[in-house]
């Protein structure tokens, strides 16, 4: 069995409305800004953070866990465009944007939105952007960090 290959097969976009986060219709996700071809190759960022519930008993000599809350970071670095129409992350994300970054893995970023393929929908609202500092033989490059607003739905199917 072949590894499923990252470059070049992950789609992003920001999307401002979705009615069902477990089956985000093609339309909804169409509607949406893709940004996988503004944000660097290492700039997709999403982390998730699980806190732990310590459940220790008298009668056990070990001490026994359960998972906490959890706690979703998502950060992306993106890429400046020359082009004030070409700036789309730039001009997108913006402090207070809420709505739902959704990723989908696996097939290459052309294709189109379907029906049955399997996405990861986080609803967020984003923060101030940063810009980077200047580094040599570099392009412009700012970040934007996303704060989840509610659960994320990691296994969501376009319906």
């Amino acid at each position: 069995m072949a590894d499923m290959l990252s470059d070049g097969n992950n789609k992003v976009s920001f999307v401002p409305t979705i009615a069902n986060q477990s089956a985000p219709t093609a339309a909804e996700l169409t509607a949406g800004t893709s940004l996988e071809c503004l944000i660097t190759g290492d700039g997709l960022d999403i982390n998730t953070d699980e806190d732990v519930v310590s459940a220790p008993k008298l009668c056990e000599t070990t001490t026994s866990e359960q998972p906490g809350r959890s706690k979703t970071t998502i950060q992306l670095t993106c890429v400046r465009k020359d082009v004030a129409l070409e700036d789309v992350a730039w001009t997108l994300l913006e402090r207070g944007l809420t709505g739902y970054l959704v990723v989908r893995r696996g097939l290459t970023y052309s294709t189109a939105w379907t029906a049955a393929q399997k996405v990861e929908v986080y609803p967020v609202k984003f923060g101030q952007p940063r810009p980077l500092k200047p580094e040599m033989n570099g392009v412009e490059k700012f970040m934007s960090q996303g704060y989840n607003t509610a659960s994320p739905t990691l296994k969501a199917t376009v319906a």
